[in-house]
């Protein structure tokens, strides 16, 4: 096994499985926040049904616009809370140093194969070897996937 087939491998395991999206017929947080909008817009008509009718159109756009900042105040807070993975922001030397560090491990993976056909590395040994590399150049292609390109 070549050590073209045995990343290709991995990087076809890693890509199948995309990360979840949310369903399009799913309820979004904005769909709570008009519809409570909407509901007291609703009842503050109804409860003042004795005033002029600008009076109640400026009333029901108060609503919607404090409907509006509870979904901005929502928005700010919802990442302070959420538990979820975060992306490492990483610069260029950074990320320049990933690709060389993979580079590098595929070519010592290379190497050792090639010495290991040749017969200078034992069947133990080369096994060993080959599977500290491997975990290494995944490790990194890892990190690489996890960090978005500059």
């Amino acid at each position: 096994m070549s050590s073209a087939t045995s990343t290709d491998a991995a990087k076809a395991t890693s890509a199948a499985v995309p990360p979840p999206a949310p369903a399009a017929d799913s309820a979004q947080p904005w769909h709570f926040f008009v519809v409570a909008s909407l509901a007291a817009a609703t009842l503050a008509v109804v409860v003042s049904a004795r005033t002029a009718p600008e009076h109640l159109v400026m009333l029901s756009i108060t609503v919607f616009a404090a409907g509006a900042a509870a979904l901005a105040v929502y928005h700010v807070v919802a990442p302070l809370v959420a538990e979820r993975k975060r992306r490492r922001v990483v610069g260029a030397a950074t990320r320049a140093a990933l690709l060389a560090e993979k580079a590098l491990a595929l070519r010592t993976i290379k190497e050792l194969e090639f010495d290991q056909a040749m017969g200078k590395v034992s069947e133990a040994d080369f096994a060993e070897m080959a599977g500290r590399l491997r975990a290494r150049a995944l490790r990194v292609m890892q990190q690489l996937e996890e960090t978005p390109e500059p």
